[in-house]
């Protein structure tokens, strides 16, 4: 009898690691490489629009997805500004594009996402709840934030996890306790940091001990974007000063490829996150919203900083970056990837564009004149880094 006891025993701990086996990697079959080895993300930042979401912003997204056809849309943050009210429509507005392409997405929220007093924890909900299966976003309970989570990515022939996804929350912003004086932006706290190492090592352990590839996005970047390409100064400028190191807010032209028109926004607050990244060894790239007119890429310590511009036609922006980012990866060499900006200067000069007739879009000779500004920088970026060649 008491081995029969201990056999049931044995039987019901197994069920039950299965089951918490099934609900740990519960994203598996959702996310998949294709038949040619591809799969395609692309991102949408600082649409910050309200119900009434800009004419252009919804062509553009629309004409972007057409164009490439991604496996996955992620939203950066900053995705609505609607009064609480009319959070609900602002939502079905802005996921209408992907919603209605079949695309499923993901998304992070970014600082001004919950001013609208409707916290996030019901703005998720909302997501779910209107993009039904299409919404792979969950959340972790027991984190700071909401929305903490990974969804990894199979390969083609369906068997094994070939690539992982993280979405962290950045927050907010930070105020004085007693004052409510602003501090600062927000930042990626210690449990969230505890959560993604045990998870990358959970995730190590079922790929036989193999390091999953993966990418990492957030809407408030790193502080370390500033070590990566702005030089140091002996002395100190507030809005620049990040882990106790003051920054020249000019970047070092040859540290970067793409366009920096403002200096980007972290947190001064850091409590280990990028160095948790090079330590588990498994992001190679991170993509970050926030910074509206900036579209550069910068690398430190093996991992890719990128800013992606914002798509959103409502709030600031810069018509020579607006557009949204596609990451393309290829199974067959998972230790790199593709980016570029499906820019809407480029997209309306498709044809059947209907970029250059939306109202506030853009004509078609104003696409074409930002075309070749944008030829122009990037060619004196060129000679700035190598000089000049015959």
């Amino acid at each position: 009898m008491k081995t029969a006891k201990k056999l049931l025993c044995v039987v019901l701990a197994c069920m039950m690691v299965a089951l918490c086996s099934v609900m740990a990697f519960a994203d598996d079959t959702a996310l998949q490489f294709d038949e040619n080895g591809q799969f395609t993300i692309m991102m949408f930042a600082d649409i910050q629009d309200d119900e009434d979401l800009e004419a252009t912003t919804d062509i553009l997204m629309r004409e972007a997805i057409a164009k490439y056809s991604p496996d996955l849309v992620v939203f950066l943050g900053d995705n609505t500004v609607s009064e609480a009210e009319t959070k609900r429509e602002a939502i079905e507005a802005l996921l209408a594009p992907t919603v209605d392409a079949g695309v499923p997405f993901a998304l992070v929220f970014g600082n001004h996402d919950q001013e609208q007093e409707v916290d996030k924890e019901t703005l998720l909900a909302m997501y779910q709840e209107i993009g039904g299966e299409l919404c792979l976003t969950y959340d972790t309970p027991d984190l700071y934030g909401c929305g903490n989570s990974n969804l990894t990515v199979l390969g083609s022939d369906g068997a094994d996890v070939a690539f992982n996804l993280w979405f962290f929350d950045s927050g907010s912003s930070l105020r004085d306790e007693e004052s409510g004086e602003w501090l600062g932006y927000d930042y990626v706290r210690e449990d969230q940091i505890a959560w993604y190492e045990n998870t990358a090592a959970e995730l190590a352990a079922a790929n036989g001990g193999e390091t999953v590839p993966a990418i990492a996005f957030q809407h408030i970047i790193v502080p370390e974007v500033y070590e990566a390409m702005f030089p140091m100064i002996p002395f100190g400028i507030k809005d620049f000063t990040y882990k106790n190191k003051a920054f020249l807010p000019v970047p070092s032209f040859s540290k970067h490829t793409g366009f920096v028109f403002e200096p980007p926004c972290p947190s001064y607050k850091s409590v280990g996150q990028f160095d948790s990244w090079v330590e588990t060894g498994d992001i190679m790239a991170s993509f970050y919203g926030h910074d509206h007119v900036n579209s550069f890429t910068t690398t430190y310590k093996g991992i890719d900083i990128t800013t992606v511009p914002s798509v959103g036609c409502s709030s600031y922006a810069n018509n020579i970056v607006r557009g949204a980012g596609v990451i393309t990866l290829n199974e067959n060499d998972l230790s790199t990837y593709s980016y570029e900006v499906a820019r809407m200067c480029d997209l309306a000069l498709e044809e059947g564009s209907l970029l250059p007739t939306a109202d506030g879009g853009s004509s078609t000779f104003y696409c074409m004149f930002m075309n070749v500004v944008t030829d122009v920088l990037n060619a004196l970026h060129n000679i700035f880094i190598n000089g000049i060649s015959f």
